[in-house]
């Protein structure tokens, strides 16, 4: 009996590596993120209709009428993707957190609280409306991308609008990066200097 489980023990190895472990965790934080945002844009824009929000062609013969439409789709597209981000997407990042691997790096607010949502609010917000700013100048070149043939180059597309959303949040998570780095720099360098003195 007591080679029998000696046996066993060899065999079984809690702390060999699966191979979903060997995913990096940048790209999965990256596949959360486009899924959020076209989440975001699916629900909000295109659900937006079906709880009355009119986004038809008819609407923007008004001037007034398709800038407060677009208004309000800044406003949901922003207020989905803060919900989301902060409610799914950070609590897996901090999850995921450990020493070895700092997953926060890759995510732009990683604190808690209904503070973190307020604050997710405000970044999601400004991403909005850069995004708006970003789908029309896409859309009046006809460059927006269309895998499945629906918007014919212009117009707000969930999947488009998740990868240029990927990339412009990744160019704030750079910055953010960055100034963390040079602070740590800076603070590492006045101690040193502290010490020499």
């Amino acid at each position: 009996m007591k080679t029998r489980g000696k046996q066993d023990i060899k065999e079984t190895n809690p702390y060999k590596v699966d191979k979903l472990s060997r995913i990096p965790s940048w790209l999965i934080i990256l596949v959360l993120k486009y899924w959020a945002a076209a989440a975001a844009v699916f629900f909000m824009a295109v659900g937006g209709i079906s709880i009355g929000f009119d986004f038809s062609t008819e609407t923007f013969d008004d001037p007034y009428a398709a800038m407060a439409n677009s208004i309000v789709l800044i406003i949901m597209i922003g207020l989905g993707l803060a919900l989301v981000n902060n409610y799914i997407v950070r609590p897996i990042v901090r999850m995921m957190y450990s020493r070895t691997n700092n997953t926060r790096q890759y995510h732009m607010i990683n604190f808690k609280g209904f503070l973190s949502f307020l604050v997710s609010l405000a970044y999601y917000m400004l991403l909005s409306l850069i995004m708006y700013f970003v789908i029309n100048l896409l859309s009046s070149k006809g460059l927006i991308l269309d895998l499945f043939g629906t918007t014919k180059g212009i117009g707000i597309e969930p999947f488009s609008y998740a990868l240029y959303f990927i990339i412009i949040d990744y160019i704030f998570v750079y910055i953010k990066n960055l100034i963390i780095y040079m602070t740590k720099r800076i603070r590492y360098k006045r101690q040193m200097e502290g010490e020499l003195i």
